[in-house]
C-alpha cells in the first residue's frame, strides 16, 4: 500500500481509537485498533513495513495521549517487528491463528506497558492489572482481529474469483 495511505489510515484511526471506541467499551477497556493495524501491516507486509507502521502509531498516540512520550511508540515498534517475523514463517494463515497472534501480541504488549509502569511509578498487582485491563483487553482485540481478518477474506476472496463489485475497471485497450 502507498506510505500516503498508511498516513491517513493513522491520522484517521487514533481519534477514533481515543474518542468514538469509549462508547463500545466494557468497563473502560476497548479494542487496540492501532494495535490490530500494526499486525496486519508486519504480518501481510513484513517486518520492516510493520516496524515502519508500529513507529509511526506509536508516535501519533504517543503524541495525543499526554503519557509519557516514546513508550507506546517502542511497544507498537516491537509489535510490528514481531508480527512481520510471524509473517514469514506461515503459509496458510486461517482466522484461528490469526486471533491466537492478536491474542499474544496483545498480552506482550500489555505486559511491556505494565513493567515500564511498575518501574516507574510501582505499587502495581500484576495479577490485578492482567485480570482487570490485559485479559480484557486481548480477548476485545483477538475477537476484533478476527472478524477484521474474516472481512478481509471475504474481500480477497471475491476479488480473486472475480466478482469484485467496485464500479472502476482498468482499460484493457
Amino acid at each position: 500500500m502507498n506510505r500516503w495511505i498508511y498516513f491517513m489510515i493513522i491520522l484517521l484511526l487514533v481519534p477514533v481509537q481515543t474518542t468514538w471506541l469509549h462508547g463500545i467499551s466494557l468497563h473502560s477497556v476497548k479494542p487496540n485498533l492501532p494495535l490490530l493495524l500494526v499486525y496486519f501491516t508486519g504480518f501481510y507486509a513484513g517486518e520492516i513495513n510493520g516496524l515502519a507502521a508500529g513507529l509511526a502509531t506509536g508516535m501519533m498516540l504517543d503524541f495525543f495521549s499526554g503519557g509519557p512520550l516514546g513508550l507506546t511508540t517502542a511497544v507498537q515498534a516491537m509489535v510490528g517487528l514481531l508480527s512481520g517475523l510471524l509473517g514469514r514463517f506461515f503459509l496458510n494463515i486461517t482466522a484461528i491463528l490469526t486471533m491466537g497472534i492478536v491474542f499474544l501480541l496483545s498480552i506482550f504488549s500489555g505486559m511491556m506497558v505494565f513493567f515500564f509502569h511498575q518501574w516507574l511509578l510501582g505499587g502495581v498487582v500484576l495479577m490485578d492489572a492482567f485480570r482487570w485491563t490485559m485479559l480484557p483487553e486481548a480477548l476485545y482485540n483477538t475477537v476484533a482481529g478476527g472478524m477484521l481478518f474474516w472481512a478481509g477474506m471475504a474481500r480477497l476472496n471475491t476479488v480473486k474469483h472475480g466478482t469484485d463489485p467496485s464500479p472502476f475497471r482498468p482499460r484493457l485497450g
